[in-house]
């Protein structure tokens, strides 16, 4: 039993060192075997706010000044005018799994914000209201002295009465009278003491994909030609994930699929023995250790070219000790590259892009290996 335990940790040292002694790809031949894998993801969404009443109302995105944009009660009025974003997604096996970010599956949008501005539209409609009856209100007392001024007296003390304008003043009275009702209706019908958390808020998304060197031009080549489902979205608020996948529910066989579990230049029998023993990982990531990342950065913007869209590969190092929680590193993105892949030298995951520390775009976050690993497998 001693002998064989001895050879079995003879035989993952040498694996071990065959491994590491191997030269790491060059950048070009880790772009070449990984770009396509990473597809574009582009959102098409609005937001569908449900009243306690019932009603809906819908809008696309709150301003810092707290105006909603797009707002409306009419759905063909809202499906004319969607919002847009687009992000980075990467395959993860045959099926076609993508994973991404959460917002870029499922915009985010501050509940709270978007309930407050309902209450200050809901307060400005019924002072509007007010305004209009007071208003209505105004009218009717003049007419009402008009009226006064269609009876007469002559020199014998005769009253004269000009029936025909008396008529035709109690006539607007009772036009008055009716939108002075209507409005007052519409005004109580205004629920200004409403609770906000009885408003519910939740976006209605569109999501499609593109391919790496495929030709782009119209929303219908994301949406029409290669729709997806989202699948899960996380549920911890500090692991910006979700999982899409192609309606085809196939990768094409073009694409690569970046391996979540393990690494490509390690045994299947060195992954069981790491699981088995708790050994720590060699791909954990050290400090100032090299790194890439694949995606779509600006969107459409960038990756437009005379021969299709093409993926972008930057590079950069860890800045800081990982915690477990997050990866701090100066690889440089901009919008879009949220979702996108980030790999070590040789090509291995070791982490989701996810956001970047404010006021700066060479200090960004993402997602480490252990988080993604454990949602996958939820």
């Amino acid at each position: 039993m001693k002998q064989t335990t001895i050879y079995l940790l003879s035989l993952l040292i040498s694996l071990l060192l065959t491994a590491c002694s191997n030269e790491p790809p060059t950048p070009e031949e880790l772009y070449k075997e990984e770009a396509s894998g990473v597809v574009m993801v582009l959102n098409k969404y609005y937001y569908n706010v449900t009243l306690p009443s019932g009603e809906h109302l819908y809008f696309t995105s709150i301003e810092e000044d707290g105006t909603l944009t797009g707002l409306t009660d009419d759905i063909n009025e809202i499906r004319k005018n969607c919002g847009y974003l687009t992000g980075t997604a990467f395959f993860i096996n045959d099926r076609g799994l993508l994973l991404t970010n959460r917002h870029v599956a499922s915009p985010i949008i501050d509940e709270a914000q978007v309930k407050q501005s309902l209450m200050n539209i809901i307060r400005y409609v019924k002072a509007l209201y007010e305004a209009r009856m007071n208003e209505l209100s105004e009218q009717y007392d003049a007419l009402e002295s008009q009226k006064q001024e269609c009876v007469s007296e002559d020199f014998w003390g005769n009253v004269e009465v000009d029936q025909e304008r008396v008529s035709q003043i109690e006539n607007e009275q009772s036009q008055l009278q009716q939108q002075y009702n209507a409005a007052m209706q519409a005004r109580n019908g205004v629920g200004d003491q409403l609770d906000p958390s009885s408003i519910t808020i939740h976006p209605i998304c569109e999501l499609g994909i593109a391919y790496n060197d495929s030709y782009v031009s119209t929303e219908s080549d994301f949406l029409g030609t290669n729709p997806c489902n989202v699948v899960r979205l996380s549920t911890d608020e500090e692991t910006d994930l979700a999982l899409l996948q192609l309606r085809t529910e196939k990768t094409p066989d073009k694409c690569y699929v970046f391996p979540v579990e393990g690494r490509k230049d390690q045994s299947h029998w060195w992954n069981i023995f790491k699981k088995k023993s708790n050994t720590p990982s060699p791909d954990a990531p050290k400090i100032d250790q090299q790194l890439y990342m694949i995606g779509f950065n600006a969107g459409i913007v960038l990756a437009n070219t005379r021969k299709g869209i093409k993926v972008q590969m930057t590079g950069g190092r860890i800045t800081q000790m990982p915690d477990g929680t997050r990866l701090l590193y100066s690889i440089p993105t901009m919008q879009g590259s949220s979702g996108s892949p980030v790999v070590d030298e040789r090509g291995n995951l070791v982490g989701v892009n996810f956001a970047k520390l404010n006021g700066t775009d060479n200090f960004n976050f993402g997602i480490p290996l252990q988080k993604v690993r454990r949602f996958v497998k939820e």
